[in-house]
């Protein structure tokens, strides 16, 4: 991880602005290196204020995914259900163009974290 996406996180963690969901909690640990980084990482993770996959994200991304879909902008599922947990409650930090692509159909607070300065 570059210098530029530790200390955002970190800044993030220390004013405790940190938020997860479920969602976020899959797509994190199933990259996990070895069974050591998957213990240490779901238990950071389920350490962190849930948003909860509702009916209402449920129907949230569903309409979002419809609106995309008839533009021609395809988004994963996942993204979608990670967008409809965060919308006003969470701004989304990400590595991911997905989320910009919902952002043009919603007003999303999101933050694109890889910049020409930053790279994985």
């Amino acid at each position: 991880m570059n210098s530029y996406i530790f200390f955002r996180v970190r800044d993030i963690l220390q004013k405790e602005e940190a938020v997860s969901c479920g969602i976020v909690i899959v797509e994190i640990l199933r990259g996990a290196k070895n069974e050591k980084d998957f213990q240490l990482l779901n238990q950071s993770l389920k350490s962190l204020p849930q948003i909860p996959i509702d009916d209402v994200v449920i129907e949230r991304a569903s309409k979002w995914g419809f609106l995309l879909e008839r533009r021609g902008k395809f988004v994963p599922t996942t993204d979608l259900l990670i967008a409809g947990a965060a919308y006003k409650k969470a701004r989304i930090l990400h590595a991911d163009s997905d989320f910009e692509l919902i952002s043009s159909v919603v007003d999303l607070e999101e933050e694109r974290i890889l910049t020409a300065h930053a790279t994985l």
